[in-house]
């Protein structure tokens, strides 16, 4: 089997790019409720567009944008910027930075950089100019037209709350905002106010429990591996193998390969017994070679397993969610927890991980039967929590205003979020 190296389906800014499938959104099931009327919360019709709210899920690797009552975002736009080598002089045509497809279409040499580090932004300029684009390129919308929902990733300080309120009320005049936490909005894609998210996209794994739609920070479990270290884990293996990759010009393919290739072994000690030829597949390059990649197939994801592979002293993922359902037993949550296993993010979209991650917890957690969900769609379980929580009725009172941050500052901000 030979397994093509088609970049073309992941362009930098790609429409209804996700492989999830196409359905109508739910809301959570049960404990989201009005605060006023303590009626239960529900879908609003299908014009959710009069709203026009915009759902933002920026991370690591993708930027995931559309609008709000959708079951899947419109754009999927890397989250890699690219600035000039030169710097630009007065009356210099080129832009200072460059997102999307403009990436693409750039003769001068670029130095790409990336604005969030672990998931939380370091580079606020950057994020300016992804935010430009969304709007103005993306979208083709007008920002001081729509109200935004913003993702956040766990345990992030609150000022990057504030910095987004200042960035988007005054530098974009959009009307109002809402700030909430991925894995709460994640939770929601599966229709649930209540579970333990193991969440683990391109730079960084979080275990969170949320009970009743409520995050409990004081539990959470966070490691800084994740996607990202996937493939640089990938690109090792095979280098060890005799096969010639350099991390700079490579890392793109070397992801795709991951992403095409390798899976998670049940048992890895069985996969390592099997003949060779039994797991080989063949991957074309876009110089037209070939390369053929045997055990590096499975081996790349143990690390997710068993982060010492890395030279890491973390706990792997399963060990990470024992402890913290460790936590929660003592905090007396452990029940609902264990009964609501949620895994979400790109990166346990890995053929195979599911039932590896099971099998493990279980071994963790003998006497407890932990329940593992993965939902199909999971890869954009973020924005499409946002995309579900953006469309009740009674989130609308939620909406931190324009008028309320120019009274209040952007400290407003937490004031409803």
């Amino acid at each position: 089997m030979t397994t093509r190296n088609n970049l073309s389906s992941m362009p930098t800014g790609t429409a209804h790019g996700d492989n999830g499938e196409a359905g109508t959104l739910s809301a959570p099931d049960a404990g989201i409720r009005d605060t006023s009327s303590a009626t239960q919360l529900k879908m609003k019709p299908k014009n959710v567009h009069k709203i026009k709210a915009l759902i933002v899920d920026l991370g690591s690797q993708y930027c995931k944008c559309g609008y709000a009552g959708d079951p899947r975002p419109t754009y999927f736009i890397s989250s890699t910027v690219g600035k000039p080598c030169e710097a630009t002089d007065v009356g210099d045509a080129r832009k200072e930075m460059y997102v999307g497809h403009e990436l693409l279409n750039v003769e001068a040499p670029l130095k790409l950089v990336n604005p969030l580090k672990h998931g939380v932004v370091v580079d606020w300029d950057c994020v300016q100019s992804i935010w430009e684009y969304i709007f103005h390129k993306a979208m083709k919308i007008l920002p001081e037209e729509h109200a935004v929902l913003v993702s956040d990733p766990p345990l992030s300080p609150s000022s990057n709350r504030e910095k987004y309120a200042e960035l988007l009320f005054e530098t974009f005049g959009i009307p109002a905002m809402h700030v909430t936490s991925q894995s709460l909005l994640s939770i929601y894609s599966y229709g649930k106010t209540t579970g333990l998210v193991v969440e683990s996209g391109h730079g960084v794994s979080n275990v969170v429990p949320i009970s009743e739609g409520n995050v409990l920070p004081g539990l959470t479990g966070s490691v800084d591996y994740a996607g990202s270290d996937l493939t640089n884990y990938l690109l090792q293996l095979l280098i060890k193998a005799g096969l010639k990759f350099t991390k700079d010009d490579h890392l793109h393919i070397l992801d795709h390969i991951k992403k095409m290739c390798c899976y998670s072994a049940f048992q890895p000690e069985e996969e390592l017994g099997l003949d060779l030829e039994e797991l080989r597949v063949d991957y074309e390059l876009p110089d037209g070679k070939v390369i053929t990649i045997g055990h590096e197939r499975f081996q790349c994801a143990e690390m997710l397993f068993n982060p010492t592979l890395v030279g890491s002293i973390q706990p792997g993922l399963p060990a990470l969610t024992a402890t913290c359902l460790g936590h929660c037993q003592e905090a007396g949550f452990k029940e609902e927890m264990v009964a609501n296993v949620l895994l979400c993010g790109g990166c346990t979209m890995l053929e195979g991980f599911p039932e590896r991650f099971q099998r493990e917890l279980s071994l963790l957690c003998p006497g407890d039967s932990p329940v593992v969900a993965a939902a199909s769609g999971r890869k954009t379980s973020v924005w499409t929590g946002g995309s579900i929580l953006a469309s009740l009725q009674a989130f609308q009172q939620l909406w931190v205003s324009k008028e309320e941050f120019e009274e209040k500052g952007s400290t407003a901000i937490h004031t409803k979020c």
